[in-house]
Parts: C-alpha cells; structure tokens; sequence
C-alpha cells in the first residue's frame, strides 16, 4: 500500500500571487514620486508618504516571497526525507 503524504491547504499559490502582484502598486508609487518632484515646489509630505507606503510594501513583498520560498523548501526536503527513510 502506498503512503500518503498530505500536506494541508495552506494558500501558498494565493501568498505567491500576492506577493507578486505587489510590483504593480509599487510601480505606481514610483510614478507618484517622480510627478512629485517634477513640480515646484515639491509636495514633501506627499513625497514622504509615497515613500513610507513603498517602503511597507517592499517589506511585506520581501517577507512573503522568503516565507512561501521556506515553505517550499521545507515540503521538498520533508518529501526526500520521507522517500529515503521508507528505502532503509
């Protein structure tokens, strides 16, 4: 009888499209802080938000993408573990 490996639901697909989908409003922060400072005088406060909301956007996209990749890498080696340990 074969065993089987379940691993549960998590939504790692999802968590992978997110992170991803998150260049685009990053993108569009950029875009906002580049008009900003093309006028005169420069909206600072504006400039200051854009910026703080990239940067928590950076993070979040850089936290997500390194826990999914984790994830992954724990569920490849939990699957040669598995393969190797029922050959002994």
């Amino acid at each position: 009888m074969k065993p089987t490996h379940r691993h549960t639901d998590l939504p790692v697909r999802p968590a992978v499209r997110i992170a991803c989908q998150l260049d685009a409003p990053r993108a569009a922060c950029s875009k906002v802080a580049q008009r900003l400072l093309s006028r005169e005088p420069v909206n600072e406060q504006e400039l200051e938000d854009c910026a703080r909301l990239d940067e928590v956007m950076a993070q979040v996209q850089k936290l997500l993408r390194a826990t999914v990749r984790s994830i992954m890498l724990s569920r490849l080696k939990r699957g040669r573990y598995a393969r190797h340990r029922g050959r002994g």
